[in-house]
């Protein structure tokens, strides 16, 4: 017995001592902290590649042939792409990094930076084919061996070729002036406009049609003074464009619809076939008498190419040139009536400039533009390929003003008829959000009324109603939700063939469900959901074969009966995750696993069955996989982010305790590696509303955008503590102290390490809110961190988001801030000034640094503003950091990596009683400011 103890002691020991020789986390380490990124697998599911990217530093592409293991690795290699037939594989290769850097350093000209390159390999060899300075490089959307890339002239960098080539045969040809190009789907015609080149007289606008292998060009149009970018068909044989003789810039160009068709007749031997290129709308021609085709008449066909949709829009003036800008007021008006006020507007400017309405050209009548859409702002949706007779679009203007605070979705939905352009009216203030079945028979939707919250279909040919997940006897949204409005759908439909049926997912299972109702709703997962506290949720790792052209005319994949369906699973009660199957006609789970790891990427090959994903978990980076069938027979590929053994890291555990109203909650806890339970440590703790679900998920060290990394402070002796937080209606600020405070408590007395007197709060936008109310509600705690946070609700209520122009009302009414009144409504004020920090700024104790950025688009920026003021108006010790021109959350890594600096020495002065730094000392003068940082500690 003693020999065992002896042992036991031995083993703990030797743990202890090696952690403790392992380095705690440092702001230098960001850097070479890699992850994976941008798999790809051939079609037949032979070879696979994927890019090790350092988060600054130069990435890695590795290539890797599956049965054998054999690999080549690319320094510097882009995204890799696989033709079809798995012979090839093309990427470009990036300029090194320390180059370029240095290039930018010396300020040096475009054309004097280090250029970017380009490779071919073929993999049966992975012989490696180098293409200097390229800067592109793409293949057709089926991926045949045509590629097409751009070179830079050897005499002049200015300008750029395109070169064709076939990488089987290996014929090539360089194009010149090249301005836009597509291919085909097939790959086997590439459409090309060239732009004419002012220093070659032999040059002229035109759009050439090439045909592969043979290359046989037609000219197809030639010296007008603008044209768009073609368009084929699905099928490859119908070609369109935009042409235009009016060179204006100013005002909106007047177009001509070109169509080029290739017809043949007759089959075999006898086949022939012919081509033509016609105007099928002239340049003057209008609908309406106000609306024509200009250059932002996008052009796409229908599946069968019976159609041609494009845009219309009015047809707009030249500049008046005789306006003296120096003599002319420049001003917004708001009117009170008009749903989208300037900030609105101003956000939108580049799509309102270019909006269209929406229209057709029935290619059995050319020469005829069907407007289809009474307004720009109209949502047409499509069926079947868009070859049948009906669309919908929706139109919410009527309900745009009220949007505003409302969080209700209405809108007026109807029908149109594509060979006349007639509409019908479906429904009037549908509160939900309608979408077309795949074959255009049915119109479902998620009811949002209170009444009859559930899932509707609309029967096109007789107009009939039906309720079809009332038989279900569950609800369709989140139980939990705890905002104060309806609560959304937890799913979306996801058809089967024919519109016989459509899957949809309550909070846990998975249902089929008839759209007729003339037969019951089917539970597929057979109540294991619900009954085991796991979700279900449809997913697909089969690779689409629906193009995106196609999926803008209602293509859409569709499940078969005797498909084998593939569900993710999360287990609530472990927070494992993992995966399940079950057969799409039959009730009843095949397989199932859920595993300590989160999985990512999952895709797999097209004619293969060999999936490819990425896993890893809180200790482990989220590594390349491949396996067979369900995740049979796992290889790992990659091994990325080895210096982290050289780390004390962390160890990850999900804990329970009970709110202070009984409320039984999850958080996670993070320790670090060498934890000594007879020591006694800080405890930081984050927050933002729930994250337990994320127990299993690999964080990285890296320079934070907002708030605290977790491996960072757990490897530098902090427990890191992450509660959850459920709320309730009225109260979003007392709701936190009831889970966030409770939370401390109960972590201080489970786990005794935990130094009560050195913890420290921090959150970033609604964490950033919920950690200004708790300084004012409590002296629990020894210093606070709140980003971009709103301190006075009363005045946030209505500013504006800047980044979308929406003001903030709706949020403070139903959304997250949770107050579910008006500022007006009875009660309503109160409860503004209850959860307002700024009015409760006499109570703080806490040291508080507040970051608030000047471009902040969520969160006026003012509103941290008025929050450290009140601070300071009364002497507690307060700091605003306010990077300038930069965003809601850090955008550039250079201010990332600063303000990490920033908040560990401010939360390692408080919780570890660090020397504080001279920033917090004595500040940094706008004198001295982009060359002084004040990062060096002062000794009192």
């Amino acid at each position: 017995m003693r020999r065992t103890i002896t042992i036991a002691m031995t083993l703990i020991l030797s743990a202890l001592q090696l952690a403790a020789q392992k380095r705690a986390l440092d702001h230098d380490v960001y850097d070479s902290w890699q992850s994976v990124s941008s798999t790809s697998i051939t079609d037949d599911g032979k070879y696979l590649s994927y890019s090790i990217v350092p988060q600054e530093g130069d990435r890695e592409l590795v290539i890797v042939e599956i049965a054998s293991g054999k690999e080549l690795r690319v320094p510097r290699g882009g995204v890799a792409s696989f033709t079809s037939d798995g012979q090839w594989a093309v990427f470009t290769i990036r300029a090194p990094f320390k180059e370029t850097r240095a290039a930018k350093i010396a300020k040096k000209k475009s054309d004097e930076m280090p250029k970017d390159s380009a490779a071919i390999v073929r993999l049966s060899t992975f012989e490696l084919t180098k293409l200097p300075e390229t800067s592109s490089i793409s293949l057709p959307v089926d991926k045949k061996s045509i590629i097409a890339y751009n070179v830079s002239d050897s005499t002049d960098k200015s300008k750029k070729y395109k070169v064709l080539r076939d990488l089987n045969s290996n014929f090539s040809d360089t194009l010149r002036n090249v301005d836009k190009y597509e291919f085909n789907k097939k790959g086997d015609k590439l459409a090309v406009v060239y732009k004419k080149d002012k220093k070659d007289s032999l040059s002229r606008n035109q759009v050439v049609l090439y045909q592969f292998p043979s290359m046989i060009s037609t000219v197809l149009s030639q010296d007008q003074k603008y044209y768009s970018s073609p368009v084929f068909n699905e099928d490859g044989d119908k070609l369109a464009f935009l042409a235009s003789l009016d060179s204006n810039s100013t005002g909106n160009k007047h177009c001509s619809v070109m169509l080029y068709e290739e017809i043949v007749k007759g089959k075999g031997k006898k086949a022939v076939k012919t081509e033509s290129i016609r105007e099928i709308i002239a340049p003057d021609y209008t609908v309406d008498g106000k609306l024509c085709v200009t250059e932002n008449s996008s052009l796409y066909f229908s599946k069968a190419a019976t159609r041609l949709f494009l845009g219309i829009a009015e047809c707009q003036p030249e500049k008046d040139t005789t306006i003296i800008e120096s003599e002319t007021a420049k001003l917004d008006i708001w009117n009170w009536d008009i749903a989208m006020t300037p900030p609105i507007q101003k956000s939108r400017l580049s799509s309102l400039k270019s909006a269209t309405y929406q229209a057709v050209i029935n290619l059995s009548e050319p020469g005829r533009i069907i407007r289809l859409t009474p307004s720009v702002e109209n949502r047409l949706s499509f069926a079947d390929g868009a070859d049948g007779e009906l669309a919908m679009y929706t139109d919410d203007r009527a309900y745009q003003l009220d949007a505003t605070w409302d969080s209700n979705s209405f809108t007026d939905v109807y029908l149109v008829n594509l060979n006349t352009g007639e509409s019908k009216t479906v429904f009037t203030k549908l509160n939900g959000n309608p979408s077309l079945s795949p074959t255009g028979k049915y119109i479902s939707w998620y009811s949002e009324n209170e009444d009859e919250l559930g899932w509707f279909t609309y029967r096109i040919a007789d107009g009939r109603i039906t309720n079809v997940s009332a038989a279900a006897g569950v609800p369709f949204y989140d139980e939990e939700d705890d905002h104060p409005s309806v609560p959304p759908s937890t799913d979306r439909p996801h058809w089967y063939s024919n519109d016989e049926y459509f899957l949809i997912s309550d909070k846990y299972d998975i249902w089929r469900f008839d759209p007729d109702a003339k037969t019951a709703p089917v539970n597929l997962t057979q109540g294991q959901g619900r009954r085991d506290n796991v979700q279900f949720s449809y997913t697909d790792f089969n690779k689409s074969d629906i193009s995106m052209a196609l999926s803008r005319v209602g293509v859409s994949k569709t499940i078969n009966k005797n498909d084998k369906l593939t569900l993710k699973v999360f287990d609530r009660t472990s927070k494992e995750n993992g995966y399940a199957t079950v057969n799409a006609s039959k009730p009843g789970i095949l397989s199932y696993f859920t595993d300590k790891y989160e999985f990512q990427s999952v895709s797999k090959a097209r004619n293969a069955d060999i999936i490819t994903y990425k896993k890893g978990n809180f200790n482990q980076p989220c590594d390349q996989y491949t396996a067979t069938g369900f995740f049979s027979n796992e290889k790992k590929w990659s091994s990325i982010n080895p210096q982290q053994a050289d780390y004390n890291w962390g160890k990850i555990q999900l804990v329970h305790w009970k709110a202070y109203d009984g409320t039984p909650l999850d958080g996670l806890l993070i320790t670090p590696e060498d934890l000594d339970p007879d020591k006694k440590y800080p405890m930081m703790i984050y927050f933002y509303e729930k994250y337990s679900e994320t127990l299993y998920q690999y964080r990285q060290p890296a320079p934070s955008a907002s708030t605290v990394n977790l491996p960072f402070f757990a490897s530098r002796g902090y427990v890191v503590f992450v509660p959850d937080i459920v709320y309730t209606d009225g109260h979003p600020g007392e709701s936190a102290y009831n889970c966030i405070c409770s939370g401390a408590e109960a972590m201080c007395e489970q786990f005794p390490f935990i130094n009560k007197d050195k913890m420290g709060i921090q959150g970033q936008s609604w964490g950033g809110y919920q950690t200004a109310y708790l300084v004012t509600r409590t002296d629990m705690f020894a210093a606070a961190g709140a980003g971009a946070p709103v301190g006075n609700m009363t005045s946030a209520y209505g500013g504006i988001r800047w980044e979308s122009g929406m003001v903030r009302a709706m949020q403070y009414e139903h959304g997250q801030s949770r107050i579910g009144k008006s500022l007006w409504d009875e009660g309503g004020l109160d409860l503004y000034i209850e959860n307002s920090p700024i009015f409760h700024t006499q109570n703080v104790t806490t040291p508080t640094l507040i970051m608030h950025n000047d471009a902040d688009g969520a969160v006026p920026w003012y509103q941290g503003i008025e929050f450290f003021m009140a601070l300071r108006r009364f002497h507690h010790p307060a700091w605003l950091l306010q990077y300038n021109d930069e965003a809601h959350n850090l955008t550039q890594r250079k201010n990332r990596k600063d303000l990490s600096i920033r908040l560990s020495q401010f939360f390692d002065h408080y919780l570890k009683d660090e020397p504080m730094p001279a920033w917090m000392k004595t500040g940094v003068p706008m004198t001295r400011k982009g060359e002084y940082f004040g990062f060096e500690y002062i000794n009192d």
